[in-house]
């Protein structure tokens, strides 16, 4: 079984895209990121890695435990949003994907899916197959996908992400039976890969002795809970250098209102959004 990877330039691409994702459930863009953002990238996560090491919560789910992983990249450093908001392919994915047509207070071709998670992770030991959609659904509009950015090649022996293709469409929990079938996804620095979340997929164990940094963000539809206090917690000055569509992407423009005091349309535009963050409970 070949992995899809889609190779198209200019006005078909992004079609070949949504293709590959609609009928796969996934797809790899190859070297959408040049060798010095990679590394630059790549320096920065070993940063905050090392950084935040001692930080991490011992409340760690068990799947996550003795995993190298960087938390909240939207926090850190605003070089980590730009990569993945200024990138248009990705952009133009998810707005296809994720995108509310009747959220008429943002403009038509702007993004009002959010960011559910951002995190970078170097996998350690095998990752049993799973779905991240929280549970399976079939039909054509996925409410959750996912964007990783390779900062180093992936390889069986590093252990690889591996997927079931098509899985997105079966409706069902994934099946651990299917783990030792499933299509490794090597792939190179600089690769990105976009997969719907309700796709069966895991990784192997990593034998190589070495790392395998990847970028990951994880968007999801207005309405889906994210899995922080993205828009309290998001630091002023890096709120301060997004732009309007950047600062509805965290999630400003559809936090839940204190109380009906204040208002109750969750949907709310440009206009409305804060001037501080700690001014973004309304």
């Amino acid at each position: 079984m070949d992995q899809i990877v889609s190779r198209q330039t200019g006005a078909d691409a992004l079609s070949a895209h949504i293709a590959a994702i609609d009928e796969h459930g996934y797809v790899r863009i190859p070297q959408v990121f040049d060798t010095d953002t990679v590394a630059e990238a790549l320096d920065r996560v070993k940063y905050w890695f090392d950084k935040t090491l001692d930080a991490q919560s011992d409340r760690m789910p068990r799947l996550n435990r003795q995993q190298s992983m960087v938390y909240n990249l939207q926090a850190k450093d605003i070089f980590f949003s730009r990569l993945i908001l200024q990138t248009r392919v990705i952009g133009d994915i998810l707005r296809h994907y994720l995108n509310d047509q009747w959220f008429s207070a943002l403009p038509a071709d702007a993004p009002n899916y959010i960011l559910r998670s951002f995190l970078a992770r170097s996998s350690n030991h095998r990752m049993p197959m799973h779905i991240d959609s929280f549970v399976p659904y079939t039909g054509d509009h996925p409410f959750i996908m996912q964007c990783s950015i390779l900062l180093e090649d992936q390889t069986k022996e590093n252990g690889c992400t591996i997927i079931v293709p098509g899985s997105h469409k079966s409706g069902r929990y994934a099946d651990q039976d299917a783990f030792e079938t499933a299509l490794p996804l090597e792939a190179k620095a600089g690769d990105l890969m976009v997969w719907d979340s309700r796709i069966w997929h895991g990784a192997g164990e990593n034998v190589s002795g070495g790392t395998r940094w990847s970028i990951i963000a994880t968007f999801c539809r207005w309405w889906i809970k994210q899995a922080f206090d993205i828009p309290g917690t998001l630091p002023q000055q890096i709120y301060d250098q997004l732009s309007d569509r950047e600062k509805a992407v965290m999630g400003y423009c559809s936090v839940p209102y204190d109380d009906e005091t204040r208002g109750i349309d969750m949907k709310r535009g440009y206009d409305l959004l804060p001037g501080k963050v700690a001014d973004y409970r309304f």
